[in-house]
């Protein structure tokens, strides 16, 4: 994803299990919701004893009412209504045993706390959190986690999974908790590579490849002639470390949400993004691929992943697109990597339950997510994910994406692969803003031809979207479904080259507008 290593979220290890059909009440007569299935809990550690890790995260069962008044965990058992019994006799729980496990778990975490408490994971009031999850399942006809049920415990700086390990398998071992986990750092989806040149600002439009016409771009440039296509109508919305905003091929931001991380490689690798895809269409420096859709940021510095996917969905609304630009250090599937070996098993923040409700909250919404698919070199079918990645076990709906090479459609040594991965782009020379090593101009005038990894290819597929929702709405068409248009790049883009690492198509922007127009 950028020029350095820098994914850092917190992730779920989550899983689901079983189905049975539950009948939720609806406001004039009961709705079978298709059942939210319920998490693996990890028998042993998950990550690495050395693994960075930032919070621990704690979910309890759906329908327990846990709710945090007065900085204390307390349980509403007089507020569930009978969904919610219903839930919660599901998953065997009675408020007996809640009542137990909630003060074990308090005490558990109060060594680690150093007089701090836990606090909601999800920062919005209650009954926003709850309308939209209302929402959600009506729009969906699924059942969507109760995202007040999550909290999260944050860690002194500096701590490792080995500090915590012994306390997430305690936490797991409470039948009232259905998941709990150590989140780690999170990092950009980027790989390093580049040398420094100095030229004065000139137009690197002619330079930027994946414009092109199909087979070796996505023909953004043919977009761009279709009433909508570079993405009028449209938020769209990157969640990751920082931006430089001041940057000269820049547009105003229309949302800035959370708190930015600082230092310049973060603020380098999401205004590189952003130039892929907002890049302004004004003579000098490169082109965006939706350059007229509306920009927005959500910073991490002060919130979880989840709560920034979150806020995001809101900001962008339905028909706008989340970017999901990090990734973080999952299982240890592979001893060791053949390349980028300090990503080496780094997998995308779905992984994490958390982060995957949100981002199933947000599709359900009728709000595009596209994801990272990470440069960890993994198999995402492993077994040793326990069915995160199959989509008969579980389906976020957000579009993954995963690297190729620039010519050919060669997935990346690095890239990860497998059946969920839906789409490819370019994983390296991806000329864009930021870095300097292109155009050495200072900070706000700099420019870059080798921004690299999932982090280049995710960008150029969330544009595509863009300019494909942009078109939709100007032609009247409304909102495409979030599933739909994932289905759609599958269907039109342009194939991998022959691997056994599957990374799906490369969206054909040609191909797919002439689906969407014909709707």
């Amino acid at each position: 994803m950028t020029k350095a290593s820098f994914l850092k979220f917190h992730v779920t290890p989550t899983v689901l299990l079983g189905l049975s059909l539950l009948a939720a009440p609806c406001a004039e007569a009961a709705k079978v919701l298709e059942p939210r299935l319920s998490t693996v809990k990890p028998t042993t550690p998950e990550l690495d004893e050395e693994t960075p890790v930032q919070r621990l995260v704690v979910k309890f069962h759906e329908g327990t009412r846990v709710r945090l008044r007065g900085g204390v965990m307390q349980i509403l058992s007089e507020e569930r209504d009978a969904d919610e019994r219903g839930r919660m006799q599901r998953h065997h729980v009675t408020d007996v045993r809640l009542n137990t496990d909630v003060s074990e778990l308090q005490r558990m975490v109060q060594n680690k706390a150093r007089g701090r408490r836990p606090e909601r994971l999800f920062r919005e009031p209650e009954s926003t959190l709850a309308a939209r999850k209302h929402l959600a399942e009506e729009l969906s006809g699924k059942e969507m986690a109760d995202l007040d049920l999550y909290y999260e415990l944050p860690l002194e700086p500096g701590m490792q999974a080995a500090d915590v390990n012994e306390l997430v398998m305690q936490l797991n071992a409470l039948d009232s908790v259905e998941i709990a986990y150590a989140e780690p750092v999170s990092w950009t989806a980027s790989v390093s590579a580049w040398d420094a040149r100095g030229n004065a600002t000139a137009s690197y439009e002619l330079k930027q490849g994946y414009l092109d016409a199909a087979p070796v771009g996505i023909d953004a440039r043919y977009a761009w002639s279709v009433p909508g296509g570079r993405g009028q109508g449209v938020r769209l919305i990157d969640v990751e470390g920082a931006w430089n905003s001041r940057h000269e091929d820049l547009p105003a931001f229309f949302y800035w949400g959370g708190e930015q991380l600082q230092g310049v490689d973060w603020r380098d690798h999401g205004t590189a993004v952003m130039g892929v895809m907002v890049g302004q269409d004004n003579g000098y420096g490169i082109t965006g691929i939706a350059n007229g859709a509306m920009a927005g940021r959500q910073g991490i510095a002060t919130q979880s992943m989840a709560s920034a996917i979150q806020h995001a969905a809101r900001a962008a609304g339905r028909g706008g697109v989340v970017l999901v630009e990090l990734q973080a250090p999952g299982p240890k599937t592979q001893k060791g990597c053949a390349c980028n070996l300090s990503q080496c098993n780094y997998v995308p923040l779905e992984y994490w339950r958390a982060n995957f409700d949100a981002i199933a909250q947000a599709t359900a919404h009728g709000v595009h997510v596209v994801e990272a698919a990470g440069n960890g070199g993994a198999d995402l079918d492993d077994a040793a994910y326990h069915g995160a990645f199959d989509r008969a076990v579980r389906d976020s709906g957000a579009i993954l994406v995963g690297a190729s090479s620039a010519t050919g459609h060669v997935p990346m040594c690095w890239t990860n692969h497998g059946s969920r991965v839906d789409v490819h782009s370019w994983g390296e020379k991806v000329v864009t803003l930021g870095f300097g090593d292109l155009s050495g101009l200072g900070e706000n005038r700099g420019y870059t031809d080798s921004f690299n990894g999932t982090s280049s290819a995710a960008p150029i597929v969330a544009g595509a979207v863009a300019a494909l929702q942009g078109a939709a709405f100007a032609a009247g068409k409304g909102p495409v479904p979030p599933r739909e248009m994932r289905a759609l790049l599958r269907t039109t883009g342009t194939p991998q080259a022959p691997s056994s690492k599957h990374i799906g198509p490369q969206p054909n922007l040609r191909r797919a507008l002439q689906q969407v127009l014909a709707r």
